[in-house]
């Protein structure tokens, strides 16, 4: 037993020791158990924070896994129920974790999961956590919920939406996975779409311009990734509405053929079956002819409706008229050309009608109408007090009364009657003014005016109709005016006038009209009936309605009195359709106005008490045509040409052309500028009808010159001089001529060689040509309303501007300069210098050139600076000579002042007056045509020979700016800029 005991105690004294020499290392390095444990735990941070992309398997982590290889041998990837597709391996004391396969960001986006460090003994240390992300990457495009769009829209409409596509995308981020915009690829189509896939129409869309639209649209996702196409298929459907069919464009009617032509043949109304519940629909079509744009609003024939009346109207229609083309009191008034009768007024003109077509009148004795038709130009004034006579009845000298006036004032049609002294009691008011407000004064338009005076009774009728107040103004329209009558006034009669109204005490014209007025007409003694006023005032081109028994039950048919208007209203619409078609057009005038005619068509369907369908109104027009007759016109440019250019183009042969020739360059002196020189007057201007010039066209409407630059009104004109003709002779043609700063400006049909009188009658005068060294004058011409222009014809007149050369050199190395008259220079021999002849002396501008010796030691230089040195020396010599005269001047006044006061000392002091004389000799006298002589034998004035070309040069610029301006004293100039003086012998 006792050995047992002594072995099993040996074992416990070894296992102590040993246990103590443990524990003795572990003390030098930690300081206890705890410490040592939490160093193997903090090998790793707490966590770890990874990205990867989703093509990619290397995950980037942050922070690094940075471990000490001797102490760590691996790492481990705690697993928590889930398969971890990444493995962490130790490269280089770094952690690397990687994907075991390609990753899916729109499967999984994030994995977390714990890491140990692996100690070589085997041992783990602490877990950290890690987070990591799945980057995405583009690769899905956005797709198209459907494979294609179809939807229907009504045509005619605006849609704020017509269809919506959608598209979505794959891809897992907003970036790559959100649709953030639509594209319609298709170009020229009347569609928007919105960032929605919202669709749209930007205008109404029509069934008959297309069935229906097909679209090409595609998505883009937020970086702009673009989808695949997808069709949108947009049908139209056909939407009835209702409007009218089968009227023609135009309507042809020949003029003079006095026949009627239907308009609407094959009128056709298309309501799309409206209904009216239960009641009749009622439809109302109107016609409407328009002609304001025709002289007088339409075509007027007062000799047509003359014909229709009885024969005692005829007898009684007499009317005295007094605005008639070609009669003396007329000619100075500006009228058309043409077959209509129209006079323009401008505020200043006017014409006194002679007493022989109407005497002096006492227009309130008797019955009196006055006829007119005027178009009055309002013009917006503050002056609501400016009179504006048609016609006007005043005293002819003396005093300014006025007896019986039509005027116009403040858009007021005025009638001004007043009595005379011997028609009643001078104290008794009686009416004198019938002011009517009414709207046709002042709308620019034509009106026809007759105003029927059979006092008390006034009547005015307008276009032919009687006006008639409101029941709201009936007593203030017309406002009358009551006055006394005129008191008497021996000697003085009246003076008619038409345009204006004559003011007896300043002896002229006042109060003009501005407008244009084509007839005045008087009926003395006589009021004018009704059928006669409506002879000056029916249109002879009107519409024709249809006869009454086209007419059905119910219907009706209302027209104006202008006959240019049609109303048909009824509720049958094929009774409607035949009224229409029955309507016709027709002009009874001689000579019809041709051109273009529009007529309106308006329409409008309703039911009983509800709103009116307006259906979409149709315009049309009639064009006049010239009448085709058997007898050839007079051959002239607008005849042959002006069908031709309405119905095909003009051939090469048929165009005109039209040929200027002439001289292209004009060269004039100074004295024929100044005086005027013809500037065209070398033109010959033909019209070429293919190769061949025809007589019959040799005509121009207009020709132009314009001058480039403008004319300067101060010095510059062009008139009109007609020496080699008779004056009267220019205005005799039919060419109206205005002549302004820009050029002439000539309109009037005439012949070419009226036209070319007038050209080479121009004359262009200068008085001051230095200013310009040319001008240019381009002229133009054409014809047939500016149809046929010619080509540009350019002139260029020069001036010719006097040339300074140098005169021929002497041997003398310089040349002598005259100087001014102040200070005469005399040759070597003591004569004054002449000039030389007058080829020499023009060729400075501002000097005089003589030959003359210079004397002058051989041994002087003339260098430049010497020169400049003898120009200041004579400045100093010039200022001496004047400081002495004055000072010689000085001392006489002075002589001549004491010998006057000692002159009246008796003979006592006489011997005291010689000695005084002695003492003050008065200023020898110097001749005035001599003044100063000078010798100048030791005295040269010289130019530097280096400079000769310099003052060719300076005189000749001089010359174009200021050679007008240059002055002569006593054969000299008076300017001598360039004179240089040598004193330095004197």
């Amino acid at each position: 037993m006792v050995p047992i005991k002594g072995i099993y105690l040996a074992l416990l004294v070894l296992v102590a020791s040993s246990s103590f020499t443990t524990n003795q290392v572990k003390g030098d390095k930690y300081e206890d158990e705890d410490d040592y444990y939490d160093s193997r735990e903090r090998v790793l941070e707490t966590s770890y924070h990874g990205l990867i992309k989703e093509n990619e398997t290397f995950v980037e982590i942050t922070p690094l896994i940075k471990v000490d290889e001797t102490k760590i041998c691996g790492f481990h990837i705690i697993k928590k129920n889930k398969e971890i597709p990444f493995q962490i391996e130790l490269v280089n004391e770094l952690g690397i974790l990687k994907a075991k396969k390609s990753l899916n960001c729109e499967k999984r986006k994030n994995y977390k999961f714990d890491i140990t460090a692996v100690f070589c003994d085997g041992s783990h240390s602490k877990s950290a956590s890690v987070h990591i992300s799945v980057i995405d990457i583009n690769e899905y495009s956005p797709t198209f919920l459907q494979p294609s769009y179809v939807t229907e829209v009504d045509e005619g409409r605006l849609y704020q939406e017509i269809i919506r596509v959608e598209a979505t995308d794959k891809d897992c981020t907003p970036l790559f996975g959100d649709v953030c915009k639509y594209e319609i690829l298709t170009s020229d189509q009347p569609f928007t779409i919105d960032n929605e896939g919202s669709i749209r129409n930007t205008e109404p869309l029509s069934h008959k311009a297309s069935h229906n639209h097909i679209l090409s649209v595609v998505a883009y996702d937020c970086a702009m990734k673009q989808s695949a196409p997808v069709m949108v298929n947009i049908r139209v459907r056909r939407v009835c509405e209702a409007h009218v069919m089968g009227v023609a464009e135009r309507i042809d009617y020949s003029a003079n053929s006095m026949e009627s032509v239907s308009l609407f043949p094959k009128i056709h109304l298309e309501l799309c079956d409206m209904q009216c519940k239960g009641e009749d629909m009622v439809i109302q079509s109107s016609v409407s002819l328009k002609t304001k744009h025709i002289s007088f609003g339409c075509d007027r024939d007062a000799s047509q409706c003359l014909k229709k009346l009885s024969e005692e109207e005829q007898i009684e229609s007499g009317l005295t008229d007094l605005l008639q083309k070609n009669t003396d009191w007329t000619k100075d008034l500006v009228y058309d050309e043409g077959a209509e009768s129209i006079f323009h007024f401008d505020g200043s003109a006017g014409a006194i009608v002679p007493k022989t077509v109407v005497k002096s009148q006492d227009f309130a004795a008797h019955q009196f109408s006055i006829m007119t038709m005027f178009r009055h130009h309002s013009i917006a004034s503050n002056d609501k007090h400016t009179k504006e006579h048609i016609i006007c009845s005043a005293d002819d000298h003396k005093m300014n009364r006025h007896h019986m006036a039509l005027f116009v004032r403040n858009c007021r049609l005025i009638l001004l009657l007043r009595k005379n002294f011997n028609d009643g009691d001078l104290n008794i008011f009686s009416p004198a003014e019938w002011r009517w407000k009414v709207p046709q004064v002042c709308d620019n338009e034509w009106h026809h005016y007759t105003i029927n005076v059979d006092l008390p009774k006034v009547d005015l009728y307008i276009d032919g109709v009687k006006f008639e107040s409101n029941i709201e103004d009936r007593h203030s329209n017309p406002e009358v005016i009551d006055d006394w009558p005129l008191h008497a006034a021996h000697g003085i009669n009246t003076t008619l006038a038409i345009g204006a109204c004559f003011q007896g005490s300043e002896n002229r014209l006042k109060h003009g009209f501005s407008g244009d007025i084509s007839e005045i007409k008087l009926s003395m003694r006589k009021v004018l009936t009704p059928n006669q006023i409506r002879c000056g005032t029916d249109c002879a081109e009107k519409l024709l309605p249809p006869a009454d028994h086209f007419l059905e039950p119910e219907q009706q048919i209302q027209s104006n009195t202008q006959m240019n208007k049609i109303i048909i209203e009824g509720s049958n619409k094929s009774n409607i359709e035949q009224l229409l078609q029955q309507i016709q057009y027709i002009n009874s005038k001689d000579n019809p106005t041709i051109g273009r005619r529009n007529i309106q068509v308006m329409t409008t369907v309703s039911c009983p008490n509800k709103k009116a369908i307006r259906l979409p109104s149709i315009d049309t027009y009639i064009m006049v045509t010239a009448s085709n007759t058997s007898t050839p016109p007079v051959p002239s440019t607008a005849t042959l040409y002006s069908k031709i250019l309405v119905d095909k183009p003009l051939t090469v042969d048929q165009k005109p052309q039209i040929v200027i020739v002439g001289n292209s360059n004009h060269l004039v002196s100074y004295p024929d500028i100044k005086d005027g020189v013809k500037i065209l007057a070398q033109i010959n201007i033909s019209i070429y009808t293919g190769k061949e010039i025809r007589p019959a066209l040799q005509k121009l409407d207009s020709c132009n010159v314009n001058v480039f630059p403008s004319l300067n009104p101060d010095h510059e004109e062009i008139t009109i001089d007609d020496k080699d003709g008779t004056d009267e002779s220019l205005f005799k043609f039919d060419i109206k001529t205005k002549i302004s700063k820009d050029g002439v400006e000539m309109i009037g049909y005439d012949t070419i060689e009226n036209y070319q009188h007038i050209l080479k009658s121009l004359v262009y005068i200068n008085k001051k040509p230095a200013y310009y060294l040319n001008r240019v004058f381009k002229l133009t011409c054409s014809q047939v309303d500016d149809h046929f222009r010619s080509a540009e014809y350019t002139l260029t007149l020069t001036v010719l501007h006097p040339k300074q050369q140098p005169t021929s050199a002497s041997t003398a190395p310089s040349v002598l300069l005259a100087v001014p008259s102040v200070l005469p220079t005399t040759s070597s021999d003591g004569h004054a210098a002449v000039a030389a002849d007058s080829h020499d002396t023009n060729q400075y501008a501002h000097a005089m050139l003589h030959s003359h010796d210079i004397q002058e030691s051989q041994s002087r230089v003339h260098n430049l600076a010497h020169e400049k040195a003898q120009l200041a020396s004579s400045h100093s010599t010039m200022l001496i000579v004047v400081i002495c005269a004055s000072f010689v001047l000085l001392i006489c006044g002075v002589g001549i002042a004491r010998l006057r006061n000692n002159g009246g000392g008796g003979s006592g002091s006489s011997s005291h007056s010689r000695n005084s004389l002695d003492k003050h000799m008065p200023c020898p006298k110097v001749a005035p045509e001599q003044q100063l002589d000078w010798d100048d034998s030791a005295l040269t004035i010289t130019i530097n020979p280096m400079q000769n070309d310099n003052l060719s040069d300076e005189s000749s610029e001089s010359e174009n700016s200021d050679s007008e301006d240059e002055e002569v004293i006593n054969g000299r100039y008076k300017n001598v800029s360039q004179l240089e003086w040598d004193n330095s012998t004197i």
